[in-house]
């Protein structure tokens, strides 16, 4: 846990799992905005309070942590081709 990874701009780095069995992990800044995001860091809230220091931690299995961010991201590729499409 005491290794130094980096973490490029604009990315947030994450440990996901539950109990002991963590996992770290990188997500871009702007996920963090999305609505399915906010149902984990409400999570993340209940389990380990408001004030987290360090590294945000997110109390769920890694393969559901997956899933949810594969579906934020395959949302808001739809909305970056609508717009696209609708010349934003």
């Amino acid at each position: 846990m005491g290794e130094i990874f980096s973490v490029h701009r604009g990315r947030v780095p994450v440990l996901v799992g539950e109990g002991k069995e963590m996992e770290r992990t990188v997500i871009h800044m702007e996920e963090l905005h999305h609505p399915y995001f906010f149902v984990l860091l409400e999570l993340a809230a209940m389990e380990f309070g408001h004030e987290q220091e360090g590294v945000l931690r997110i109390p769920c299995s890694i393969k559901q942590f997956q899933a949810i961010v594969e579906l934020i991201r395959s949302s808001m590729l739809k909305v970056k081709m609508a717009c696209l499409l609708s010349r934003c």
